[in-house]
C-alpha cells in the first residue's frame, strides 16, 4: 500500500512537471492543420474534411482564427464554429489544448452547440499532427479524427531545443 501511495506521489508529479515543460515550436507563425473528423451530436453522427487555420508562436501559444467544414456529406454544411478565435497552447511536447472551442450544429430537432469547453488533442511530431482520440465536448458531443498541419510543425521541450541547438552549433568548424 505505501509503495502505491508512493509511485502515485511520483506520477502525479512527473505528470505535473510534464504539464509545466516549456516548449519550443518550429515553425512560428501561421499555419492550417486538415484532415477528416468525425463529431457527433448527440445521435447525429457526420464525417467531414475539416481545416483549422491559426497561428502558433514559438512559446507555444495557440490562435485558431478560422475553421471550414467540407466533404460530401450534406450534414457538413450544418457544422459552424462559434466564438473564433479560440486560444489555446501546447501543453508539452505530446499534448495541446485548445480552450472555448464551440461548434453549432444546425440541424431541425437534433441540432445545437457544442461547447464552449477546453479539448485536450494528442500531438505528435512524427506526422506533425494533433489528433481528436475520443474528445468530448459538452453537452453531448465527441470527436475523433487526426490533423496533419502544414508547414509541418515541430514541438520539442525547451531543454531538448537547446540541446540540439547546442550539438548543431558544436559541430561547426572552427
Amino acid at each position: 500500500m505505501i509503495r502505491t501511495a508512493i509511485a502515485a506521489g511520483v506520477a502525479m508529479l512527473a505528470s505535473a512537471l510534464w504539464a509545466e515543460t516549456p516548449v519550443v515550436v518550429v515553425p512560428a507563425g501561421g499555419f492550417s492543420a486538415s484532415g477528416d473528423l468525425a463529431m457527433k451530436k448527440g445521435s447525429i453522427p457526420v464525417s467531414c474534411d475539416t481545416t483549422f487555420d491559426g497561428h502558433v508562436a514559438g512559446d507555444g501559444a495557440i490562435e485558431v482564427t478560422a475553421v471550414s467544414f467540407g466533404g460530401l456529406n450534406p450534414l457538413c454544411k450544418s457544422l459552424k464554429a462559434l466564438g473564433l478565435p479560440w486560444q489555446g497552447q501546447v501543453d508539452h511536447p505530446g499534448q495541446l489544448t485548445v480552450q472555448d472551442m464551440q461548434v453549432k450544429v444546425r440541424v431541425p430537432l437534433l441540432g445545437g452547440i457544442c461547447g464552449p469547453g477546453p479539448v485536450s488533442l494528442d500531438w505528435t511530431n512524427q506526422d506533425a499532427a494533433a489528433t481528436f482520440d475520443a474528445v468530448t465536448l459538452g453537452p453531448d458531443c465527441a470527436m475523433n479524427g487526426t490533423m496533419l498541419t502544414s508547414p509541418p510543425v515541430d514541438i520539442q521541450a525547451a531543454e531538448t531545443a537547446a540541446a540540439l541547438a547546442e550539438s548543431d552549433v558544436s559541430e561547426l568548424p572552427d
